[in-house]
């Protein structure tokens, strides 16, 4: 059941960067697969391949905002829903908003700490930001902690926390790594038509999607 849903999270995150979706976040809301528990039904379509036809939906909820990117924590208590217009929004994980953060610009994708206290966002300009975050008292409050430029524009990004380790998908080609201070420590070489990718945590499993709609699995180096 944990790779079937992390292989949906993969399809819904690939879905949100491209235009076929656009006429879903317009509706200004959004269904949390992460919350999804059932047990899947699989149905053969032929040639080994098989697709997951049924789920339970456990909650789902207004916005308010289009969605650009989202990241739940690992314990699932928590959601973080960055909008098109450079604001966190921070919600239970049922719905019941805890709080937004500003962030400014035009971000284009975000990861989180496990545990949700660090943002890493990357805009259109190919800047990246670190932010702490604090749920103290009730009140969100959040910090810049680090900011550095990417070596291309930015497509996507994930994190691996444990090693400190900022992975981003850029437009040459290539998911470029970084320290968190931002010094370069090499690239890996992607298909051009890359549009997303997850790293599995605590793993240096690496997973691909093209927009053409091809799935890549392999491993990282770093």
């Amino acid at each position: 059941m944990g790779i079937l849903k992390k292989l949906l999270l993969y399809r819904i995150h690939t879905l949100i960067h491209t235009k076929k979706t656009m006429r879903f976040l317009l509706t200004s809301s959004l269904l949390f697969l992460s919350l999804v528990s059932a047990q899947p039904s699989l149905a053969e379509l032929g040639n080994g391949i098989r697709f997951l036809d049924t789920w339970s939906e456990l909650n789902s909820w207004e916005l308010g905002t289009q969605p650009v990117d989202f990241a739940q924590t690992l314990d699932k208590k928590l959601v973080f829903v960055l909008d098109q217009n450079g604001v966190t929004h921070l919600y239970s994980a049922v719905g019941e908003q805890l709080g937004t953060v500003k962030i400014g610009g035009r971000p284009i994708a975000f990861a989180i700490e496990p545990r949700g206290k660090v943002l890493h966002l990357v805009d259109q300009k190919g800047t990246y930001l670190s932010i702490g975050i604090s749920l103290e008292g009730g009140m969100l409050r959040g910090s810049i902690l680090k900011t550095w430029q990417t070596a291309a524009r930015p497509i996507d990004i994930a994190v691996v926390h444990e090693r400190q380790l900022v992975f981003v998908l850029e437009a040459d080609s290539a998911i470029h790594v970084y320290s968190f201070t931002g010094q370069p420590l090499g690239r890996i070489a992607v298909s051009p038509d890359t549009v997303a990718f997850k790293l599995v945590p605590y793993s240096r499993k690496l997973y691909l999607v093209g927009q053409n709609g091809t799935f890549t699995r392999t491993e990282s180096p770093f």
